[in-house]
């Protein structure tokens, strides 16, 4: 295939003065739509036709008229504005799609069942989200945005705190009418404990800051917390969830607290983004909606729970 000769081509702000007041049959028009004066679209159009040494306008008083050559110019050149238009144009549309790597739990329990709503208030933008466990790694991966969990801070990457992880013991109702009931954290040590990590990290951070003790031995590990949340819910055991992110089915019922509300923060959830995202208004919008759902929801659980105690002994 033969390589183009690029460098025939006169200026493209010439070829587009011409292309417009050819259209327009007038400099005057022209000028109002490129969003420049009169005097500049007849030079553009002067010089466009030093450069291929033709007449593209018959100039009469108030009036123009193409030239043949002229009109030989205006059609492919009129087409060739209006594909690079419409090509810019799908561009644009294509940079709202916002690719968003998210934390299982956030995205399982809080995200997709609330996502439709952030999809009505911007039908323009499409979340595109990938989940895995893994924090998204920016320098490494083609992501606008992610929800991340813990981690620390990294050059380039702007992360916002979005949500405290707050764990309590939760089970299903079947465990409390059992031979041995829970009803202190004692009674834990008759029940299959259920991890989402081998390090069991959780668990033991959550018997450090409540000043129990508990063993460990007789346990279930998951590769993520939804699968050991699922576990309790269908009464195989005990396991550790965040106190947000499973409310609905505290209020449901499916699940329940048998030690009451007190938490073990944990650590954070955040909205992470590179800093030269920071411009992208797709971006912004999804995490002020964020922030302001999780906000919002965060009062009314404060309502509901302020008054419940945990048993310890």
């Amino acid at each position: 295939m033969q390589k183009p000769n690029y460098s025939i081509l006169p200026s493209l702000n010439a070829l587009k003065a011409f292309e417009s007041a050819a259209r327009l049959s007038s400099f005057t028009l022209a000028a109002r739509e490129l969003n420049v004066t009169q005097g500049a679209v007849s030079r553009q159009v002067k010089q466009l036709e030093t450069d291929l040494q033709v007449i593209l306008f018959y100039r009469r008083h108030r009036s123009l008229a193409l030239t043949n050559q002229g009109t030989l110019l205006l059609q492919p050149l009129t087409k060739a504005f209006d594909m690079m238009t419409g090509v810019v144009e799908k561009l644009k549309k294509q940079q709202q799609d916002l690719s968003l790597k998210v934390h299982p739990t956030f995205a399982v329990r809080w995200l997709i069942p609330r996502l439709h709503r952030f999809q009505t208030l911007y039908p323009d933008i499409q979340v595109r989200l990938t989940i895995v466990g893994i924090n998204v790694s920016f320098s490494r991966e083609n992501f606008d945005a992610g929800i991340t969990y813990m981690g620390e801070d990294r050059p380039g990457v702007y992360r916002k705190k979005i949500l405290e992880e707050r764990l309590i013991p939760v089970c299903s109702p079947k465990l409390l009418k059992v031979s041995h009931p829970l009803e202190k954290v004692e009674d834990l040590k008759h029940h299959m404990l259920l991890h989402n990590n081998p390090d069991l990290r959780e668990w033991k951070t959550w018997v450090r800051q409540m000043g129990v003790r508990l063993s460990f031995e007789q346990g279930q590990v998951f590769e993520v917390d939804d699968a050991a949340l699922q576990a309790a819910t269908a009464g195989l055991g005990v396991a550790l969830g965040d106190l947000f992110l499973i409310k609905d089915e505290l209020i449901s019922g499916r699940l329940v607290a048998p030690f009451g509300y007190i938490p073990a923060k944990t650590g954070f959830y955040y909205f992470s983004r590179p800093n030269f995202n920071d411009k992208s208004q797709a971006v912004k919008a999804l995490q002020d909606w964020i922030v302001n759902e999780i906000d919002q929801e965060l009062k009314e659980e404060s309502g509901r729970n302020g008054n419940k105690k945990i048993v310890l002994g």
